[in-house]
């Protein structure tokens, strides 16, 4: 009876100890809200237009970190079909899924605050369906354009922050959609 007794406690000893010995939290996971817009027109009322994605980064050193990302992105098409009794014009409302992958630089502070810059690439497939006489056809258009990233996480809790992110396409951006302006998003990350 008493070697399990000293076993478990032995065993106790050397979890608590490996538990201590580990360090700060390698990986996060982000949940965020970008290009936040609120329009007013007095036919339609006031209008609410976002972009939402989540994030998961891992700290490969004190410095260095790695994240992907992915994005839904709302987007507005006019589409012009052409028949005999002349061109009609309709509007879709659908989502594009743009994909980054960046490597950023972690400034250390002795603050809450905890600044980053860094750079990658944002993959974006946009796929267009066409209603023709002859049948439906779906064109795709993917793109690769380098991008620029930087920002600030609020640690208020050890496992817990605020993210304030900004990015911006570099370059002459191959997208059809002219998706090079600056996008800033805010959002929730959780550190594991």
């Amino acid at each position: 009876m008493r070697k399990p007794a000293v076993i478990a406690a032995s065993l106790l000893f050397v979890v608590a100890s490996a538990f201590a010995q580990q360090g700060s939290p390698s990986n996060t996971v982000s949940v965020f809200v970008s290009d936040l817009s609120i329009v007013y027109s007095s036919q339609s009322g006031t209008d609410l237009d976002a972009s939402y994605g989540a994030s998961f980064s891992h700290m490969f050193n004190r410095h260095l970190s790695g994240e992907l990302s992915v994005t839904s992105q709302p987007i507005q098409r006019t589409i012009i079909v052409a028949s005999a009794s002349g061109p009609t014009f309709s509007t879709s409302r659908e989502h594009l899924y743009p994909i980054d992958a960046n490597i950023s630089y972690h400034f250390l502070t002795d603050s809450r605050w905890k600044p980053y810059l860094g750079g990658g690439v944002r993959y974006l497939e946009n796929t267009v369906g066409f209603d023709l006489p002859t049948g439906t056809r779906r064109f795709s258009h993917r793109t690769v354009d380098p991008e620029i990233t930087g920002g600030v996480t609020w640690q208020f809790r050890p496992n817990l922050g605020l993210r304030f992110d900004a990015k911006k396409i570099v370059g002459s951006s191959s997208s059809i959609l002219g998706d090079s302006a600056l996008s800033g998003s805010v959002g929730l990350s959780f550190r594991f």
